[in-house]
């Protein structure tokens, strides 16, 4: 009978265990009132209808709990049943098949690669696209009920799909202390929400907040001010809020906190913009100021620099309800010069390199429509290569920096082949294998030994620039000449707007290029390119860094290129030498940590940068 009723209520097994438990019920009693008539008065019979009620409650209850777990049992089988399947299908046509289906979510696939190439002469030890297999990721095997706490988050998908693009030594799962962390500053959040349920705003009087102003350069520079606003939120205990009329970053990004919004309401506008900046407050000595305005940006007064100051933060700043941060700089390094937040710091990151890494992956995740664009481009264009490199052409000082220059191309040749970055074409007609776009335009000679397109490694190249001249002549040059090894080359370019406006659309663009760079087994970025510092710092990898700077400025002695010593982003403008905070006791475990981990940049001798300490 409960089957039955569960079957008939539109599919809801609830509402119908809920009708057939009422129905016996009622059954029951009928006869235990007839029984009682003829016994008279209470019977014992209906004592024991007591105890029956009793028993069926159990049952009932057992039966929904059978339900509840045959449900999980259909949301968690496809993720632990997978690697016991002997065949799997290719990885595009399975990500594809999920990408046009009306339900994103459904059965998701996590996926690793089975094989990268990683260098020359190694396809033997690589898998075809037809060869990957699916395979649960180790790292999310090991914390599978938070993965999956995310991955159901409709809102935002790319919040649980994001590692399904990364090699496994990529991944970089977050430190339990970082975790815990996070967990806390979210709930925090939820508590100071400035939007209460039904749609009013409120302001608990234990609250503070740090309202994210976004500037107006690149985009590079706005994620780079807003994680470093957000590293300072989570050390000061500030709720992160965004002016949302200012820019295009809460039109980019998923919501990062679960449960409230990181929108400033319009009615709280003027807390900010109206406030005074530090040097008043510091005037004042911070007597009746309920809000401050800070300048981070890469101009600065001597004033403006003192919020570097602990004796700024612990009894200046730290009883401010509002603060205004305004900013085009990483300044997370410097945040680890002062001695309480390195004390908060230090143990989340046990690996300072990865500050970025991990605080991007969290906070910094594009809207659904945004991912699927991204998906579907890595999937038509690079999921189906071994290798996925990403090339970012930018050069910052020259007054058209979408102008095309022999000398450039030369330098991206030169370092690429240098570093083991892009195959090695033939100088010679022994071997015109040319494949351009996913296409084999002509074989290669007959010389018995295997020469079809399944036994050669493939590499996929990604060309970001805003002149697309440089995808140009990277694409010819694959077209006119084959690889030394035999490697499958493929090039590819998104946009080639020509110039940098601040438009939504070309901020979309800049995005997703971003992303796909940060797939990328290999990547190159350009000297002082605060985008390829995003992209590498997202992707955790440490680049071959293009020194177009020493060629705009006709300086010949510094080196052409270099390997990244770190993924992290270069601050560009620390102003630690200007600054006077008078003495400010420094443990000699934090003086040996700075001294291990924060060293000048090597793009910007004058930049500081998060190192690992390794090497």
């Amino acid at each position: 009978m409960v089957t039955a009723a569960a079957a008939t209520v539109g599919g809801s097994m609830e509402f119908g265990m809920t009708r057939s438990v009422s129905a016996v019920e009622e059954g029951i009693m009928g006869v235990a009132r007839s029984l009682s008539l003829e016994v008279g008065g209470k019977s014992k019979f209906l004592r024991n209808v007591r105890t029956m009620r009793f028993l069926l409650a159990l049952i009932m209850s057992a039966i929904v709990a059978m339900v509840a777990v045959s449900r999980l049992k259909l949301l968690v089988d496809p993720w632990f049943s997978s690697h016991h399947e002997t065949q799997q299908p290719p990885l595009q046509q399975l990500l594809m098949s999920s990408l046009s289906s009306s339900n994103p979510l459904s059965n998701p696939p996590l996926l690793t690669h089975a094989g990268v190439a990683t260098g020359h002469n190694s396809a033997k030890n690589h898998l075809s696209s037809t060869e990957l297999k699916l395979v649960p990721s180790p790292v999310v095997a090991a914390n599978r009920p938070q993965f999956l706490s995310s991955i159901v988050d409709s809102t935002c998908t790319s919040r649980g799909q994001q590692e399904m693009y990364r090699d496994s030594a990529h991944q970089f799962p977050r430190s339990g202390l970082l975790d815990q962390a996070l967990e806390e500053y979210t709930r925090m959040h939820s508590h100071c929400a400035l939007y209460d349920g039904d749609g009013s705003s409120d302001v608990k009087t234990e609250c503070r907040y740090l309202v994210y102003l976004e500037g107006y350069e690149g985009l590079g520079n706005r994620l780079l001010s807003l994680v470093s606003a957000f590293a300072y939120a989570m050390v000061t205990k500030r709720a992160l809020v965004i002016d949302a009329r200012r820019g295009h970053l809460a039109a980019l990004l998923c919501e990062p906190f679960q449960d409230s919004s990181w929108l400033l309401p319009p009615g709280f506008v003027d807390e900010v913009w109206g406030a005074p900046n530090l040097e008043d407050a510091m005037h004042r000595g911070f007597q009746n100021v309920s809000a401050v305005r800070i300048n981070l940006r890469h101009e600065q007064t001597r004033a403006d620099q003192r919020f570097f100051c602990a004796a700024t933060q612990q009894e200046g700043l730290q009883n401010v309800t509002w603060i205004g941060w305004e900013s085009n700089q990483y300044y997370v390094p410097r945040l680890f010069m002062i001695p309480s937040f390195w004390s908060l710091l230090s143990p989340w990151f046990p690996d300072p390199s990865l500050v970025f890494t991990q605080l991007t992956r969290f906070l910094c995740l594009p809207q659904n429509q945004i991912w699927a664009r991204i998906q579907r481009i890595h999937e038509s264009y690079l999921a189906s290569s071994m290798m996925q490199i990403g090339l970012q052409v930018r050069r910052n000082l020259n007054a058209d920096n979408a102008t095309l220059a022999e000398s450039v191309q030369e330098l991206i040749m030169n370092c690429s082949l240098k570093h083991h970055l892009l195959p090695r074409p033939v100088t010679h007609n022994e071997e015109p294998v040319v494949v351009v776009q996913q296409q084999q335009l002509k074989p290669p000679p007959d010389t018995g030994a295997k020469s079809s397109s399944s036994s050669r490694t493939s590499a996929a190249v990604l060309v970001t620039s805003l002149h697309m001249q440089y995808y140009e002549k990277l694409r010819n040059l694959y077209l006119e000449h084959g690889t030394e090894d035999g490697t499958v080359v493929s090039v590819h370019m998104m946009s080639h707007d020509g110039v940098e406006s601040d438009s939504y659309e070309q901020a979309v663009k800049a995005l997703m290029e971003i992303w796909l760079l940060s797939f990328s087994n290999k990547l190159a970025t350009s000297s002082w390119s605060t985008f390829g510092y995003v992209a590498q710092g997202l992707g955790g990898l440490h680049p071959v860094i293009f020194n177009f700077l020493a060629l705009d400025l006709d300086d010949h002695t510094g080196p052409a290129c270099w390997l990244g010593q770190s993924s992290e982003p270069c601050l560009h403008y620390p102003f630690v030498k200007q600054l006077e905070c008078g003495n400010v006791p420094m443990s000699k475990q934090q003086s040996n940590w700075i001294a291990t981990h924060i060293r000048p940049c090597q793009d910007e001798k004058y930049g500081l940068q998060l190192c690992s300490g390794l090497h």
